[in-house]
This record gives structure tokens, sequence and C-alpha cells, in this order.
């Protein structure tokens, strides 16, 4: 009778979650060689979601930042009463009701963030899947890929929780570990180098690195291969959020 070989032992939660920052690669080939589980991704994402949530609290409690917040959407309602896309009555009526809404505005905030994050979070691994199956040939199923995708979060919810400290801190919802901290006392969302700056973000930058390592790790090549494929989707992302979805107010 033939021996068996004993299979890998699955890499323990733990074990994944601290590998993730001190050796990415030693993370990734365990869960390479692990099964699928859920918790993997799973447990990542809930915490996202939390991280939103207590970003909308913070952003309609501290009196400072909520001022700013309503600033900012005066300011673009201003801007498009300036265009002609509304009259001055409209704008004041949608300023007073926002003013109105006050505890509303978390719960939308709340819900608005656990939506959008669930999307960007499946969408995400989505595309990396792509990547992975279509320039680096790996093998790896798409659950593989939303492991991948939430092991890296770990790396951005430290960058989130670190991002809420500087904004109470500094008192500025634009307040983040990025360039734009050159620009903050006046920084603005409308403009386009400003934005830039705020996607230079460290964490983020930390994050697809570690992705790309990922990428190569699960198609057997070396490191530059997915560290590549991984910045050029991160610049690709960068283009949309600071010309497509930033000319359009968002």
């Amino acid at each position: 009778m033939e021996e068996q070989a004993p299979s890998t032992p699955a890499i323990s939660f733990g074990n994944l979650v601290v590998n993730v920052f001190a050796s990415p690669s030693e993370a990734f080939e365990g869960l390479r060689t692990s099964p699928t589980r859920a918790s993997v991704w799973l447990i990542p994402l809930i915490i996202l979601i939390i991280m939103t949530s207590l970003f909308s609290v913070v952003m309609f409690t501290n009196e400072t930042i909520r001022a700013q917040f309503m600033d900012s959407q005066s300011q673009r309602l201003q801007e498009r009463v300036d265009s002609g896309q509304m009259t001055q009555e409209q704008a004041d009526q949608a300023t007073a009701q926002m003013d109105r809404m006050g505890g509303m505005m978390i719960v939308f905030g709340i819900i608005g963030g656990l939506v959008t994050i669930s999307i960007m979070f499946f969408a995400a691994a989505l595309i990396l899947w792509l990547a992975g199956k279509i320039v680096l040939k790996a093998p790896a199923g798409y659950g593989k890929y939303l492991e991948l995708w939430g092991t890296t979060s770990w790396i951005g919810i430290l960058g989130a929780l670190i991002t809420l400290l500087m904004m109470m801190g500094l008192g500025s919802m634009y307040a983040s570990p990025s360039a734009a901290l050159a620009v903050l006392s006046d920084f603005k969302p409308t403009d386009t180098m400003h934005r830039v700056l705020a996607s230079l973000n460290v964490f983020s930058i930390w994050q697809v690195v570690v992705l790309g390592i990922g990428l190569s790790g699960y198609a057997q090549k070396p490191s530059g291969s997915g560290i590549t494929v991984a910045v050029v989707l991160w610049v690709i992302w960068v283009l949309i959020t600071v010309f497509l979805l930033g000319g359009l107010g968002m």
C-alpha cells in the first residue's frame, strides 16, 4: 500500500495577518498552498465596513470636520449654480435640508459605505483574478484572489485607522498619510494636483507593492512581475479617481 504524501497544513489566520506585514512572501505562499477559506477575506471586509462607518460617525459628530464637510458641499452646490445646473434657491434648499438631516447623514453614510466597500472589494478581487489569469498565467481561482485582496486589506485597515486619527487630531477631513499633507491648510478637492497628492498615500503604495508580491507568488514568478502588474492597475485607478470621478465632483 502506497503512503500518501502529507498535505500542507493551512497557514493560521494569525500568522497570515502578521506575515502580510513582516514577511509577505511567506504569507502568500501559505495562502497559495492552503485550502480556500472564506474567513480570510470575510473578516477584513467586515472590519473595512466598520472603519467606513466610523468615518461617517466622526464626519458628522466632530463639529470642526462637519463644518468643513458642509462648506465643501456648499461650494459644490455653488459651482452648480454658477454653471446654470441649478438655481440659487434650489442650492439654498439643499443646504438647509443637509443641516436638518443631522443623524440621518450618519445612517446614509454607513449604508452607502457598506454598499460601496462591498462592491469595490469583490470588484477588486475580480480584476486581480483576471490580471493573474491573463497576464501572469496563474492557475488560482477567484476565491484565492478574494483571499489575496482580503489579506492585503489589513494594510489598508491600518492606513484607515491612522487616517481617522489624523483627521481628529488635525481637525481636517482631508488629513491623511499622503503627499497632500504639504497642502493640507489650503487643500481643495476640486484641484487636480491636490487630488494627485492625496492619491500618493503611504499605505496605498505599501499595499500595492505587497499585492504585487502576492500576484507573483500565485503565478510562481519573480516579484517584479506581479509588482509591475499591481502598479499598473493602481496607476489606472488613480487616473480614474483623479480625472474621471474628480471631474464628476466625486
